[in-house]
């Protein structure tokens, strides 16, 4: 079973680097650039086919845990063909260009939103106003509260969910209060007197959680919601760890080893969470990949933006420099990562 889970988290990474590289490629050809490989994977090619049409090369690495496109004049030092020149990325306008660098990103946050999608479609868990658990030692296990309980009312006001409970029973620390529930289908009442915690009245129960339905206009809602959250959550994110308001043992980097452990995780808490995990790592891919370093999408960015405003190239020299800084940096980043996932490996707690 472990094996299949290993499977399906390659597979579930392999297809958010391949969304990534599609957006990429298809930008491309849409811009009329020439893409010479769309490649899944890295280290030896194992499988290739070359488009007599496009002429572009397409296949499969041995290692399918990245990728990559190598489109035409995106390398500076490329020589190219006098007949290819006006298919070349850097003879495009600026938009262009733009479009093709963030067509990954693009399409891993386009990709999360039908993940997220269908994550609501399929029904998510919310808590009801059954109870499930009660806490030893407090009232509700004092006054005879069971689980299978169904709590409808407080004091004459009817509750309907967990919401309801939780608010209402809030108002009342300390105070003599009246249950009204339903046990084997039968409405039966029971006088309790509250506990105080933090000021509030406290029974000491949990909520049986039951999977809920929506409508498509609210999964929609619901969905755009989502990826808006964790969109401006990670960006504050990264603002408070480069200001040092997130220690970095808290923020420590992940490698290969650590990310496929963690989708095995998430493979193993279900086929719905799985489809949720895959969509925060796209997204978090896109994220990341808009940082402005060499050789992610951002430093590329960052790039071409000094280009508009400058009108001219910007040296050879001046990008191997930026380049090798940030190779450094992610080197020295995917290194920390391996060493931290063989010590203490990330767990992902239960969803």
């Amino acid at each position: 079973m472990v094996v299949v889970q290993y499977l399906i988290a390659i597979l579930g990474f392999s297809v958010i680097v391949l969304v990534h590289e599609f957006g990429h490629f298809i930008i491309a050809k849409l811009s009329g650039i020439h893409v010479q490989e769309f490649f899944l994977g890295f280290g030896p090619k194992i499988l290739k086919y070359t488009s007599k049409k496009s002429g572009t090369m397409y296949g499969i690495s041995a290692i399918p845990l990245g990728g990559y496109n190598k489109i035409l004049g995106q390398d500076r030092s490329e020589v190219i063909p006098e007949n290819m020149i006006e298919k070349a990325f850097y003879n495009k306008p600026f938009y262009k260009k733009f479009l093709v660098i963030s067509g990954g990103g693009i399409f891993n946050v386009i990709f999360a939103v039908i993940l997220i999608i269908i994550y609501f479609s399929i029904g998510v868990f919310i808590p009801s106003n059954i109870i499930d658990y009660t806490q030893p030692g407090s009232p509700a296990e004092t006054y005879g509260f069971q689980k299978g309980d169904k709590v409808i009312a407080l004091n004459n006001l009817e509750i309907k969910s967990w919401d309801d409970f939780s608010l209402i029973v809030k108002d009342y620390p300390g105070k003599q209060v009246t249950f009204k529930i339903l046990r084997d289908k039968k409405e039966l009442s029971i006088d309790v007197k509250l506990s105080t915690v933090d000021g509030k009245g406290y029974l000491g129960v949990g909520p049986l959680m039951v999977k809920q339905k929506m409508g498509g206009g609210q999964v929609l809602i619901e969905s755009f919601k989502m990826v808006g959250n964790l969109s401006v959550t990670y960006v504050k994110l990264i603002g408070m760890l480069f200001s040092g308001k997130i220690p970095f043992s808290e923020a420590r980097p992940v490698s290969p080893i650590g990310v496929i452990s963690i989708f095995q995780q998430s493979a193993a808490m279900g086929a719905q969470n799985f489809i949720l995990f895959v969509a925060l790592v796209s997204i978090l891919l896109a994220f990341g990949n808009f940082l402005p370093i060499l050789p992610v999408d951002g430093g590329h960015i960052l790039i071409i933006i000094i280009e508009a405003i400058r009108r001219k190239p910007v040296s050879k020299k001046a990008i191997e420099i930026y380049s090798t800084m940030g190779i450094v940096l992610v080197v020295s980043l995917l290194l920390i990562g391996v060493v931290f996932d063989i010590i203490s490996p990330f767990k992902l707690p239960s969803m």
